[in-house]
């Protein structure tokens, strides 16, 4: 024998059912107007992010870290009395200076592109963080350490000079030890510029228009960094 339900429960089945139907209806409704909404283009997030790093980058260049980092240079300078004469050896002196510094890193805004900027499907802003390289070199001369050793026939003016020589090279030593750094895949460099860039860019984005932007930042081809 069928079953038969009573007044009050097909009352409840027809007010489910209209709330069904009501909740797809505005669902429906709230997709298309997200759908037709008006979005922020891809030329516009392209140029509020190079215009943003470009005004923010003085002399052209943006520093987004630094590196605290040892060199060591050896200078070596050899002697002898009336050489291709007698070639009598007065001895070399020996000079090794170690000095901590810091060096500042970031990128050249010039070499930043268009094609490093692209909006996803999602609408996430991806950026591929350019190459980087050394942007200053300050040696910490206050805490450097110096070893020098004199030829048994040498005077403490050559040891001096040697010494002096030495100091010169500092700064390039520091200088090659960064950039050698960065030329690998410096990951955490590559971070801590991603970091810096998300910080400048997220009030820009806003302001243009996109809401609660969303950054994929590709430090690497195989490695990339994702903020929501």
């Amino acid at each position: 024998m069928p079953m038969r339900l009573s007044p009050t429960s097909l009352r409840l089945s027809r007010t489910l059912i209209a709330a069904v139907l009501v909740l797809a209806v505005l669902g429906a409704a709230v997709l298309a107007v997200w759908r037709l909404a008006p979005r922020v283009s891809e030329e516009t997030v392209r140029q509020t992010v190079l215009s943003t790093i470009q005004r923010e980058a003085p002399a052209s260049f943006l520093i987004t870290g630094t590196i605290d980092a040892t060199a060591t240079v050896t200078v070596r300078g050899t002697k002898t009395l009336l050489p291709g004469v007698l070639d009598f050896n007065l001895g070399t002196n020996r000079t090794t200076v170690r000095v901590p510094g810091r060096l500042a890193y970031g990128f050249d805004v010039r070499t930043l592109t268009p094609e490093h900027v692209r909006v996803l499907e999602d609408g996430t802003v991806e950026v591929a963080i350019p190459d980087l390289r050394v942007f200053s070199v300050e040696p910490n001369l206050g805490v450097m350490q110096i070893q020098t050793r004199r030829g048994w026939a040498r005077s403490r003016a050559g040891a001096d000079a040697l010494e002096a020589e030495a100091l010169r090279h500092v700064q390039a030593a520091l200088r090659q030890q960064g950039e050698s750094y960065l030329r690998g895949r410096a990951v955490q460099a590559r971070a801590n510029t991603a970091e810096a860039l998300e910080t400048m860019l997220r009030p820009a984005l806003t302001a243009a228009g996109v809401e609660h932007p969303r950054f994929r930042f590709r430090l690497t081809p195989e490695i990339v960094r994702e903020t929501g």
